[in-house]
């Protein structure tokens, strides 16, 4: 009895020492990680991606498939910003009617149709 008495006794020190001791590593990196202003968030199990994040993920890769479809049809997307004066209205058709041709030779009749549905595919599937 006494022997089963002391080795539940050193086992529970044991385990007392070693949780201590964790204790007092992560007490130290958190004063650590405050000095630097790199607080941890600690995640457990798989690795945490949150769902904004993932959301993030999706668009950034339709995007970029998105902008590869753009390519192969000889097209770069440029933001123009929110608001479009008059001037700028007329100079981007005019722009629109110079590429037509271009576009049509280089890409075929139709490709319009083609390339809208390669983007749909993308964002609808």
């Amino acid at each position: 009895m006494k022997k089963s008495f002391l080795l539940i006794l050193v086992i529970f020190i044991s385990c007392k020492s070693r949780n201590l001791e964790l204790s007092l590593e992560y007490k130290n990196q958190a004063l650590h990680d405050i000095e630097v202003d790199s607080v941890k968030v600690f995640t457990f199990g798989l690795p945490f991606i949150s769902p904004v994040e993932s959301e993030r993920i999706v668009q950034e890769t339709r995007n970029d498939k998105i902008s590869d479809i753009y390519k192969k049809y000889g097209l770069y997307r440029l933001n123009l910003g929110c608001v479009i004066d008059t001037k700028e209205g007329k100079s981007r058709k005019n722009y629109h009617k110079i590429t037509q041709a271009y576009l049509e030779k280089r890409n075929k009749k139709g490709w319009k149709v083609k390339l809208e549905k390669e983007i749909d595919d993308i964002i609808y599937n």
